[in-house]
C-alpha cells in the first residue's frame, strides 16, 4: 500500500488542504485570491500566473485560468468559474498534463478532469507514467503562490486513489474512441471535438469529512 492511500496520510493531506483554504476564508479571502488576486483586471484565457508557477524542483508548473463562458462547451462544468491546469515537466522542460481541477466563483473545487492532446499541446503519456506521481506529489514555492501551490499538492495526495482510475479511464476512453472510429491515437489527440476524456466530480470538504469519519471508525 502506498503512503497516500494510508487512512493517516490521507487524514493528513485533507486537514491541511482544509486548514488552508479556512485561513484564507478568516481573511475574506478564496483559493482563487492567490491566482487573480492582485490583478487589477481578470481577463479570459490569460494564465495567472502570467508565466504559470513552476515549483523548486522544476519538475511541476501550473496556471489557473478561465474560458469564455459565453462559448458553448459540453466539457465544462456548469458552475465552473477557472480552473487549475497541472503538469509535469521533463528536465527539458516539456510539460505532461496530469490533471485539470475546476473551481467554482467561491474557490471551491467541483471536479477533476482529464483533456486532450491538443487542449494543452503537452507530451502525451500514458495512465501508468502519470499515476507514479500522484501519492508523492510536492509543490514547494516562494511567494504569494505558496500556499496555494502546497493546497494543490494535499488535493491531488488526498484524491490520488479516483485520480488514478479518472487516468485510467482516460485511456480506456482514448482506445476505444480510436478502435471504433480507426484513426490512430495521433488522430484523436487533435480532434478537436474532444476536449476531455474522463473527469472526476469533487465534492469538497464533504469528502474530507467522510475520510475522518471512516478513519474514526475504522
Amino acid at each position: 500500500m502506498r503512503a497516500v492511500d494510508q487512512p493517516d496520510a490521507l487524514q493528513r493531506a485533507a486537514r491541511d488542504a482544509l486548514a488552508r483554504q479556512l485561513r484564507l476564508a478568516q481573511r475574506g479571502r478564496s483559493m482563487l485570491h492567490p491566482f487573480i488576486g492582485r490583478s487589477q483586471r481578470f481577463e479570459i484565457w490569460e494564465h495567472y500566473p502570467r508565466r504559470d508557477a513552476i515549483d523548486a524542483t522544476g519538475r511541476w508548473q501550473f496556471y489557473f485560468h478561465a474560458h469564455d463562458r459565453a462559448e458553448p462547451d459540453s466539457a465544462r462544468h456548469p458552475q465552473e468559474h477557472g480552473h487549475i491546469h497541472l503538469f509535469r515537466r521533463s528536465p527539458q522542460g516539456r510539460l505532461t498534463h496530469l490533471t485539470g481541477l475546476s473551481l467554482d466563483a467561491r474557490g471551491l473545487p467541483l471536479c477533476w478532469f482529464a483533456t486532450n492532446q491538443w487542449v494543452t499541446g503537452e507530451r502525451w503519456q500514458a495512465a501508468d507514467t502519470l499515476m507514479r506521481h500522484l501519492p508523492d506529489m510536492e509543490l514547494r514555492l516562494h511567494g504569494p503562490l505558496a500556499g496555494a501551490a502546497l493546497w494543490l499538492a494535499d488535493m491531488v495526495r488526498f484524491y490520488a486513489t479516483p485520480l488514478r482510475q479518472m487516468l485510467l479511464q482516460r485511456d480506456t476512453a482514448l482506445a476505444r474512441h480510436c478502435a471504433r472510429h480507426r484513426v490512430r491515437p495521433e488522430q484523436a489527440w487533435a480532434d478537436r471535438a474532444i476536449a476531455v476524456w474522463s473527469s472526476l466530480p469533487v465534492h469538497w470538504p464533504q469528502d474530507a469529512l467522510l475520510a475522518a469519519a471512516s478513519v474514526s471508525h475504522s
